[in-house]
């Protein structure tokens, strides 16, 4: 007897996607850590570029193009690509305008001294007059590391989603609506709670150059601040090509994942009028 539910999609081109970006997840961890005990992070502009670029670009570009050059989906219409367009654009928006969030609500910083190039809102955030020696600053890098991050987190969000909506099929509406909402809801807060433990608290070869200013305010009330990315980004990104006959086009993924910015942009300034800055 077999139990009802499944965990990868029914697209064979997005169940394959899904398999194999969870096959990165061990490759991520494992990059992170040669680079914190090494302590590439302490490195100029361009290898502060570089290695952040390394961890996304040829595992999850590159190698899927190769790896299903004779696939018979097109790359340009094939999952692998257009979840790696969504999640650029994405990630693009919120590092431009959501870190600012993260410096004035949340109290993150970020140093890099022997870094000069910086990317960040002008108006948003603090003042740029004093941002950079208050630590609030973001380099360019940070874009290309947090493409990687986000993908590890929606992979594994979905997979799980996915789960427990197919294993609910059989239960009244209000009760599958209540426990799609519950596991969104739970995997949301999960991942933005163990980013900030596993890599930012707990990892004393990142601290010298990420750290919050209160741990403690930012695991607990924090985490549900930094869960509003994934509340909207989640049931958005198990929409992209599930349904096989009704694929995503490529300027569909990138308007999808500029709509769910701004509406996270508009649940963060929500936080802060109701809770305002933690730190």
């Amino acid at each position: 007897m077999t139990l009802p539910g499944y965990w990868f999609s029914k697209n064979p081109d997005k169940a394959w996607a899904e398999k194999f970006f969870l096959a990165f997840v061990p490759v991520f961890g494992i990059y992170n850590y040669i680079v914190l005990s090494n302590g590439l992070l302490d490195t100029g502009n361009f290898w502060n570029v570089v290695q952040n670029l390394l961890m996304w670009v040829p595992y999850c570009v590159l190698l899927p193009w190769w790896l299903r050059r004779n696939s018979g989906v097109p790359w340009r219409r094939s999952y692998w690509f257009k979840y790696n367009v969504y999640m650029f654009v994405y990630v693009f928006f919120m590092t431009y305008f959501g870190t600012e969030y993260f410096f004035d609500v949340l109290g993150i910083r970020y140093r890099f001294p022997h870094v000069s190039w910086y990317f960040d809102s002008a108006l948003l955030g603090p003042d740029e007059a004093s941002a950079l020696a208050s630590f609030r600053k973001v380099p360019p890098s940070m874009y290309l590391n947090a493409v990687a991050f986000f993908i590890v987190y929606h992979t594994i969000a979905v997979v799980l989603m996915r789960r427990v909506r197919t294993m609910t099929t059989a239960a009244a509406p209000w009760l599958r609506g209540l426990l799609w909402v519950v596991t969104v809801a739970a995997a949301a807060y999960f991942f933005a709670w163990a980013e900030t433990y596993f890599y930012v608290s707990s990892s004393q070869m990142s601290r010298a150059n990420v750290w919050y200013v209160d741990i403690p305010r930012m695991l607990s009330i924090g985490s549900a601040c930094y869960a509003l990315y994934f509340i909207v980004s989640f049931p958005n990104v198990y929409r992209l090509d599930e349904d096989s006959a009704r694929p995503w086009t490529i300027s569909r993924a990138a308007l999808e994942a500029s709509a769910v910015s701004m509406i996270v942009l508009l649940l963060l300034d929500l936080f802060t009028w109701i809770v305002g800055p933690i730190a």
